[in-house]
């Protein structure tokens, strides 16, 4: 029999979890929703974040730079992925294919250079801190406490930027129609840029955020990915309000089945689910609330 203390304990920390995934869900839906790309190399933009900010705190011995260092690297990667590599394709049929692939092969190449150049040795990042609360017979880790507001607050930030600003303007009129959005004076291309390194950037600062509970490895971004993909397949691909909730949720599940079951058969149950929402409605949970 399972306590409602150590139910209510996973929860929370699902929570928590549900916050950090958010970030890396909600970029990967976002520059589907704006440019159609289904980035294959987010993880590996995650990986690149991670890797920045270890060697940004060893350089400065500063968190905040480290966070920032991540940031802006890895925006600067997406923006460059849009104008050297998707650009040129965009004017073809298969563009969406064609991307997919191109996307895939950054991975790879990110990951090997990775690897060449740093090795493959597993990088320990340092906790921010070890203290722990005791909260109506919970404990709260302060360290993931903190992740999780960043990460909440990072969110906030692109949702007002999205709906409150003449650039949130513009990626909702490109979202909606580029050609239309051309007409208009918006520039779609410099749009796709931004928009795809803002994608990057959230994977990034995810990377960062979530180095001091897990080691820096070159093929670290695969399984953030694939829970992301998840994710978005489940909140469905494009919703930004689909993926938030389905980023919270399936941390939930995934969470508390870890009672019962390994984490790996726990991914099984998350493939599960995102089968189920497919086949009941393709759009996913977006489907329902965006229509």
């Amino acid at each position: 029999m399972v306590s409602l203390g150590l139910l209510a304990q996973q929860i929370v920390n699902g929570l928590f979890f549900g916050g950090q995934l958010a970030l890396i869900a909600i970029g990967l839906t976002l520059i589907w929703g704006v440019a159609r790309v289904l980035n294959f190399s987010h993880g590996a933009m995650f990986m690149v974040g991670g890797y920045v900010g270890f060697f940004a705190l060893g350089f400065t011995g500063s968190v905040a730079a480290a966070i920032l260092a991540s940031i802006v690297v890895v925006f600067a990667l997406g923006w460059v992925t849009e104008f050297a590599l998707l650009e040129p394709m965009r004017d073809r049929e298969e563009f969406d294919i064609a991307s997919m692939v191109v996307t895939l092969g950054l991975a790879i190449f990110l990951e090997n250079a990775i690897l060449v150049g740093v090795g493959s040795r597993r990088r320990a990042f340092p906790a921010l801190t070890e203290e722990v609360w005791r909260v109506a017979g919970l404990t709260i880790s302060v360290q993931r406490f903190v992740i999780f507001l960043i990460s909440v607050f990072a969110l906030a930030a692109l949702f007002l930027v999205i709906s409150r600003t003449k650039l949130g303007l513009a990626i909702r009129a490109v979202s909606q129609d580029d050609q239309t959005a051309l007409l208009m004076g918006v520039r779609p291309r410099r749009v796709y840029a931004i928009t795809l390194g803002c994608s990057a950037a959230l994977a990034g600062l995810a990377g960062v955020l979530l180095a001091p509970l897990f080691t820096v490895y070159p093929s670290v971004g695969w399984y953030p990915f694939l829970l992301a993909f998840v994710v978005v397949m489940v909140g469905g691909l494009g919703s930004v309000r689909g993926t938030l909730i389905a980023a919270m949720g399936l941390a939930i599940v995934r969470s508390v089945s870890t009672i019962w079951v390994a984490a790996e058969s726990a991914m099984v149950l998350l493939f599960a689910i995102m089968i189920a929402v497919l086949l009941i409605n393709p759009d996913g949970i977006g489907g329902w609330i965006d229509g």
